[in-house]
């Protein structure tokens, strides 16, 4: 063994050691850069009106989606204009989707509490309820009220039910 073998050992160890810190470096970057947590899908409102809802749709056999982004069930059929179109519709959702049982879209449902106040939320109600009517599916809007949930959901799936069975 000359001096230049005994000389690799401790080389070689030391760039191990380099290439053990730069993983540990890079794994902290790599979580400094996602920087998100969890939170609940719904707020506490919604839930409340869900577990409402939900115990309905049961005995009726519908299927609730929630927080469904109109991207997911739309589609832009103005190809010249499709990411103008899309622009509209990527980042909003709709509080619930109801389905049948084969997640045939039967309606959408707003749950409009004091945030559907301001000129800004009116305006985008507006564009929702336009489209659910060029899309031909009912979108009902219950004002958040606990009082008044069970009443108005029963309205609701007494029409869906209706209309379904027509």
């Amino acid at each position: 063994m000359n001096i230049n073998d005994t000389m690799m050992i401790p080389a070689a160890g030391f760039a191990v050691m380099l290439y053990i810190l730069w993983l540990i470096l890079k794994r902290r970057n790599f979580a400094k850069n996602y920087p998100y947590e969890k939170k609940f899908l719904l707020t506490g409102t919604e839930y409340r009106f869900y577990k409402i809802l939900k115990e309905q749709c049961d005995k009726n056999g519908l299927l609730i989606c929630p927080k469904v982004r109109m991207e997911d069930f739309l589609h832009v059929t103005d190809r010249r204009n499709r990411n103008k179109y899309r622009g509209y519709i990527k980042s909003r959702h709709i509080d619930f989707i109801l389905c049948d049982r084969e997640l045939h879209m039967l309606a959408g449902l707003e749950l409009d509490d004091s945030s559907h106040d301001t000129a800004a939320a009116a305006k985008t109600d507006a564009f929702k309820n336009n489209v659910f009517k060029k899309i031909e599916v009912p979108l009902y809007r219950i004002p958040a009220e606990p009082k008044l949930y069970r009443n108005r959901i029963d309205e609701m799936i007494r029409d869906l039910v209706r209309n379904r069975s027509c």
